[in-house]
């Protein structure tokens, strides 16, 4: 793989490996919802992602709080192989991997397997969220019909362009949630600019709900593989009752149908 030590030497991750990210992931769609090159890169400071290659797969590796963690191998080959080398050289665990991956290990006492639940992802089905029919819809409409009832809004489909106006909402944002006090959201933030910054290189859709000419809500996704939608960044201004809700329905609505989930 170029550019691309092999383990267990790790290079950080930056610009320059997208094109191979795309490759694997054209050849092998991820499930998962951290599994986009747009997500790693953007996180990269937060997390100290490295990448290695090993037996011809690529190597994903977080360091977060004197903590290592890996991803699943990305590529074709012997993932299970792989795994076992990694988990005994290193003690360390592999995180966020799907069913399928998970099963390698199932019955093998060396290794214990574990449901992540607080870091489960959420998925549903785009008719649903557009329909959002039946009672346990209820609130989120409610609140829809709140925003709707105080507000004029102009909904703006994002182009590489129209994605930089959104840099001053992300400042705005960052003001009312006080992010220079907290790391997490300073790294949401970083993440945030990265994304917008990149827009069309990430291949990402975007919306945005402006109300008084003044973006005041924002979301960001891209395809994870040809059925899901991945919804990487939904912001809004706190301070208008409905608004996180209408943003998200009218996302879904314009731009997500093209997606089973």
């Amino acid at each position: 793989m170029t550019n691309v030590p092999v383990y267990p030497v790790f290079t950080p991750l930056s610009l320059e490996h997208q094109g191979l990210f795309d490759r694997v992931f054209a050849q092998n769609p991820p499930e998962i919802s951290e599994c986009t090159f747009t997500n790693l890169y953007a996180w990269r400071n937060a997390y100290h992602f490295g990448i290695a290659e090993l037996s011809g797969l690529l190597i994903v590796r977080s360091v977060f709080n004197d903590s290592v963690r890996f991803f699943e191998p990305l590529g074709n080959g012997d993932k299970r192989e792989v795994m076992e080398r990694i988990l005994i050289d290193t003690k360390s665990s592999f995180i966020r991997i799907p069913g399928a991956t998970k099963n390698f290990f199932e019955g093998d006492k060396r290794f214990a397997v574990a449901l992540d639940r607080a870091n489960a992802d959420y998925v549903y089905k785009t008719d649903d969220l557009i329909r959002l029919g039946g009672r346990k819809f209820d609130g989120k409409r409610n609140q829809i019909k709140k925003f709707f009832s105080a507000n004029t809004f102009e909904y703006v489909v994002l182009n590489a362009a129209s994605a930089r106006e959104c840099l001053s909402f992300a400042d705005a944002w960052c003001i009312v949630r006080d992010c220079d006090s907290v790391e997490g959201l300073r790294h949401e933030r970083a993440a945030l600019e990265d994304m917008i910054v990149h827009f069309d290189a990430f291949g990402l859709i975007g919306g945005a709900i402006k109300v008084g000419n003044k973006i005041c809500a924002v979301v960001l996704g891209q395809q994870l593989n040809p059925e899901t939608l991945v919804m990487h960044i939904l912001k809004a201004d706190p301070n208008m009752p409905g608004l996180y809700q209408a943003m998200h329905h009218e996302f879904v609505k314009r731009q997500a149908q093209g997606f089973q989930f």
